[in-house]
């Protein structure tokens, strides 16, 4: 009787997906270094030598799917990439970004361009390619790009910085990035920009967003506020729950402050509880009926949870990043050619390079928590 209304309560496309994933954890430990090498030798399809971009993907997506490449070979210790990257890096310090009218096309140089999100993205791209490589020019770089993404910030609302250029929005994510990489360059070396030590721009930046009202009381973060500096309710995006689990990160290794810490377990496990289908497979909140930058959400969650769980480990992050590891292999991924879709818990219907390096950041994520004890 128990077991019938289990099912009952199910739909059977739930059912056949808890099956697979009970059937596979009861199997041997899964290969997820397999899985991952896999995983990035197929997106590498989508890479254009000549662009030094991701095709099918737009410019700050191209961003993540490189972070996720440099995570890979730090967390492998594979070589075989780092022509890609120093290739990307030379390609887009000048690049010239197509639009659909070419007349409208602009050039990006030394990754400034009119979002300062964008830069957010390349800053910490390039800072994970200099803690790899070693190589000089990508910390300055990171540093070249950090100065302009400063001057994005004013006092209107109280602080912060802007989301598009000149003067639009202030929201979540370019706040969250700003934080991070402020954070990481202090770390490494230090330096003032525009009046400021990487330092003071993290901490001014950490004490603006605890007042802006978009961390709120279920510890989820909002998307980002209005032009009254009013917090928009209701749109919680993975990717905002996941980069301020870094910047806390580098907060508590500056600070030895256990606050930072336990924030950044409050807000992991909310958005475990709340962005999630119920076998824990984790979503955005309007999938799959998400625009193309959004296919790369989750991913970025997933990368900032496994650097949480490498500095304060918990045993239900270990066990929701595996979980969801093999739901991507097993159930989202087409075993054809390897490519994976949007929907972590459904067989994939679209791909692209967005989705696969996604797919290859809670990969990597499952590399770190399957090497740690």
């Amino acid at each position: 009787m128990i077991v019938r209304s289990l099912y009952i309560k199910m739909n059977k496309k739930t059912l056949f997906i808890i099956i697979i994933l009970l059937l596979n954890s009861c199997t041997k430990k899964q290969p997820y270094n397999e899985f991952a090498e896999t995983t990035i030798n197929t997106l590498q399809k989508w890479y254009n030598v000549d662009t030094g971009l991701y095709e099918t993907t737009s410019w700050w997506n191209a961003a993540n799917a490189l972070t996720a490449v440099i995570d890979y070979s730090r967390i492998t210790g594979s070589n075989k990439y780092l022509e890609v990257i120093d290739n990307s890096f030379e390609i887009c310090k000048e690049f010239e970004v197509q639009m659909p009218d070419p007349n409208d096309n602009w050039i990006c140089r030394n990754y400034i361009n009119d979002y300062y999100d964008d830069e957010g993205w390349w800053i910490l791209a390039w800072i994970k390619a200099y803690e790899l490589t070693k190589k000089e020019k990508y910390l300055k770089m990171a540093r070249i790009t950090f100065a302009d993404m400063a001057t994005g910030w004013d006092e209107i609302c109280g602080g912060g910085v802007y989301w598009k250029k000149p003067k639009i929005g202030k929201s979540a994510v370019q706040n969250e990035l700003f934080m991070l990489a402020a954070m990481r360059l202090h770390q490494r070396g230090g330096g003032v920009v525009l009046g400021k030590s990487y330092l003071q721009w993290a901490e001014d930046t950490w004490k603006w967003f605890m007042n802006s009202g978009m961390l709120n009381e279920k510890y989820l973060i909002e998307n980002g506020l209005n032009k009254e500096c009013q917090v928009n309710i209701g749109s919680y995006y993975t990717y905002n729950q996941g980069i301020i689990l870094s910047a806390l990160v580098e907060l508590y290794n500056e600070k030895q402050d256990l606050s930072f810490l336990d924030l950044a377990h409050k807000i992991a496990n909310s958005t475990i509880n709340n962005l999630t289908y119920e076998n824990g497979i984790l979503k955005d909140l309007k999938e799959p009926n998400l625009n193309g930058d959004a296919s790369q959400f989750k991913g970025i969650f997933m990368r900032h949870l496994g650097y949480l769980y490498s500095v304060s480990p918990r045993e239900n992050y270990k066990s929701f990043i595996i979980n969801n590891a093999d739901s991507i292999w097993f159930v989202a991924r087409n075993k054809t050619n390897n490519e994976i879709g949007l929907v972590w818990n459904s067989v994939p219907v679209e791909t692209n390079a967005s989705c696969q390096s996604s797919a290859l950041d809670a990969l990597n994520a499952a590399m770190i928590v399957s090497m740690k004890n």
